[in-house]
C-alpha cells in the first residue's frame, strides 16, 4: 500500500473516502462537461447545416451563422472545463501521497494552465502576434 513508501502519512479509512469522493467528484464533473460539450457540437453541425445555400442568403442566414457560432463557443468553453478538471484531478492524486504535494501539485496545475491560457505559442498564433 501507498503507507509503504517515504514521506506518506498514515491516513484514516474516512481521509481515504474522502479523497476518493473528491477524485469520483472530478471525474463525474468532467463527464458531464465533455458530453454537454460533444452535444453542443452536434447542435452547431445541425444549425450550420440549417443555413441556406450561399446564393439563398436571406436576412435570416447571418443570424443563423452567428447563433451557430455562438453555440460553438459555447461548447468550446465546456470542452476546455472538462479537460481542466482532468488536470485537477492529477493534483489531486497527490492527496494520496501527502497533503503537501496535494498542495503543490495544485498551484502546479494552476501555473502550467495559466501558462497555457495566456502565455502559449499556441495563444500568441491565435491572437495574430505571430
Amino acid at each position: 500500500m501507498l503507507s509503504a513508501l517515504p514521506l506518506v502519512g498514515e491516513t484514516t479509512r474516512l481521509e481515504y473516502e474522502t479523497k476518493v469522493l473528491l477524485l469520483l467528484m472530478i471525474f463525474v464533473y468532467a463527464f458531464f462537461k465533455f458530453v454537454w460539450s460533444y452535444r453542443l457540437y452536434g447542435f452547431r453541425a445541425v444549425m450550420l447545416g440549417a443555413v441556406p445555400a450561399s446564393t439563398d442568403l436571406g436576412p435570416d442566414a447571418e443570424v443563423q451563422a452567428e447563433r451557430a457560432t455562438r453555440i460553438n463557443g459555447l461548447a468550446g468553453r465546456h470542452q476546455n472545463q472538462g479537460l481542466r478538471a482532468f488536470y485537477f484531478a492529477l493534483a489531486a492524486l497527490a492527496w494520496f501521497i501527502h497533503p503537501v504535494l496535494f498542495i503543490i501539485a495544485t498551484m502546479w496545475v494552476v501555473v502550467v494552465l495559466h501558462r497555457r491560457d495566456f502565455r502559449s505559442r499556441s495563444q500568441r498564433i491565435m491572437r495574430g502576434d505571430t
